[in-house]
């Protein structure tokens, strides 16, 4: 049951990205500067979409047109433009879902399954360290929220003290530092800097 309420989930995730991405409406707040994660997930993104359509071309070409083969045909047609849809809308939630430098703190994203605030006050030191991490996207290893792109973080942000936080579906954790991948890590860590110059 836990496993299909998830693909219900990414789902719905898929389709209100696309929705916002189609708009081009990015959830960055007012005066909230945005940092791009998704530079390692763009090549397998872009071969998954491109096998996907394909594959959609390949069963107009490969099943015969006779009526006896239609519903194989419609199901197989139906499977495939779902593929390129759902890849497209990992790709949106990454796009319109970004890191956020913004007036209450920092905003930690992945796609919508993650959304987490850590406040300026909360935060300590701020450095750019690519590290490799291997397994789920994301990771909470005592006390570190680890969310990689591509098995690697870039950018880590320490906090002053232990912070209690909610990350929506994957429940309430103790966080005292953040690993997280920037496409542009220097300039993440300059804007968060430039908003907190007395805490290097």
């Amino acid at each position: 049951m836990n496993i299909l309420r998830r693909a219900v989930r990414a789902e719905l995730d898929g389709w209100v990205s696309l929705l916002r991405w189609a708009g081009r409406r990015p959830d960055v707040e007012a005066g909230g500067r945005a940092f791009a994660y998704r530079g390692p997930m763009l090549p397998p993104l872009i071969v998954f979409t491109g096998l996907s359509a394909l594959e959609v071309v390949a069963v107009d070409v490969i099943v015969p047109w006779s009526p006896a083969f239609t519903w194989l045909r419609v199901l197989l047609l139906a499977t495939g433009v779902w593929g390129v849809l759902f890849a497209l809308g990992i790709l949106a939630g990454v796009t319109v879902h970004p890191h956020v430098v913004g007036p209450a703190g920092l905003r930690v994203r992945a796609g919508r399954a993650v959304d987490l605030t850590v406040p300026w006050a909360a935060v300590d030191r701020v450095r750019q360290v690519r590290r490799t991490r291997d397994g789920r996207s994301l990771q909470v290893d005592d006390g570190v929220l680890h969310l990689p792109v591509g098995n690697q973080t870039t950018v880590e942000v320490l906090l002053r003290e232990p912070v209690v936080v909610d990350l929506l579906r994957h429940g309430t954790v103790t966080l005292s530092a953040v690993h997280l991948h920037a496409d542009d890590a220097a300039g993440l860590v300059g804007a968060v800097r430039a908003r907190c110059p007395e805490r290097r």
